[in-house]
């Protein structure tokens, strides 16, 4: 069941990336629009979609253990996948910029613009969103801190100040009206819920028309991208997924079945976008950036279903 709900859902995604890409492509969602609707999403809908989701959730100690388990584990994801990145750029012999972008990349998923919507769809009433929210919390505290240190070759200073941010303010926030049970009214609830549906249909939209406007027909020719995705897509989720569980057992450490899925996914999402500008703003090989995002992107189409059925088959 859970996996024809997760390819409906990637066949909605699909739809709605080709409208992006033809509203692109036919001139219609220009470069300021394709901005616009990336602040849009991060600066206003995905925090409604936040704080208005934590504040529907039932306070429960497991539901808050297993969120600081997603939490904690995501900077054990991050470790591995860098370790594998940095390996898998030397065996290439890739040279010191394009192995930044590979390993980053590797790292770091694509876990607002198609995480949060999949997440949403795949485990609804907000459990979904919830863990995703923590791993994103945990993310992006070394994206824009070890991220932009290593995109700048250490020439710029620490993102610290980028943690800052409405979304972080609506994490935090969500999280302690979920924790101490804080009644929110309720009109307050329906006016950012609303709004905050918006964020899946939005972040299609925007990926497709980025993935238009990229110029990618060079860069996919790259070895390197393709090793990258089956890295990232298939070796690393497959891998963490048996040894989590391994580890959770042993350990008698007991975490749900959403929130498990949840962690290993989200190393199984197709390359982050904010590295492709992260790239560009800081003097990294973008291109080989986009290469990445595009391939990944498609490619996740389908191997997100096999993960997906893959780790159920695991949790048996």
């Amino acid at each position: 069941m859970g996996s024809e709900v997760i390819i409906h859902q990637l066949l909605i995604f699909g739809v709605l990336m080709v409208v992006g890409a033809l509203g692109s492509y036919f001139g219609i969602i220009k470069d300021e629009a394709k901005d616009f609707l990336s602040r849009f999403i991060i600066d206003i809908t995905l925090p409604c979609l936040i704080f208005s989701t934590f504040a529907k959730i039932d306070s429960n100690p497991t539901l808050l253990i297993n969120g600081l388990l997603v939490f904690g584990f995501t900077f054990v994801n991050l470790a591995i996948a860098l370790f594998a990145g940095t390996v898998s750029a030397r065996l290439q012999g890739l040279n010191p910029a394009n192995t930044t972008v590979h390993s980053l990349h590797t790292m770091f998923g694509n876990i607002v613009f198609l995480g949060y919507p999949l997440f949403d769809a795949l485990f609804p009433g907000g459990i979904g969103i919830f863990y995703a929210a923590a791993y994103q919390l945990a993310s992006n505290s070394v994206t824009f801190t070890y991220g932009i240190y290593r995109l700048s070759a250490g020439q710029a200073k620490s993102g610290l100040k980028s943690l800052l941010n409405i979304n972080t303010f609506a994490l935090l926030i969500g999280f302690t009206i979920t924790a101490f049970g804080i009644k929110i009214p309720a009109f307050f609830i329906d006016a950012l819920s609303g709004l905050g549906k918006a964020t899946s249909p939005l972040s299609m939209v925007y990926i497709g028309a980025l993935l238009m406007g990229l110029g990618i027909r060079k860069s996919v020719s790259h070895k390197s991208i393709y090793l990258l995705s089956l890295n990232k897509l298939i070796l690393l989720p497959v891998f963490l997924g048996f040894i989590y569980l391994w580890i959770f057992r042993f350990f008698n450490l007991q975490i749900s079945s959403e929130a498990f899925i949840v962690l290993v996914m989200q190393m199984a999402m197709p390359c982050q976008t904010i590295i492709v500008v992260m790239s560009r703003r800081y003097g990294g090989n973008y291109q080989l950036a986009a290469g990445n995002l595009f391939v990944s992107t498609i490619l996740s189409i389908a191997t997100l279903p096999a993960i997906y059925i893959y780790l159920n088959f695991l949790l048996k």
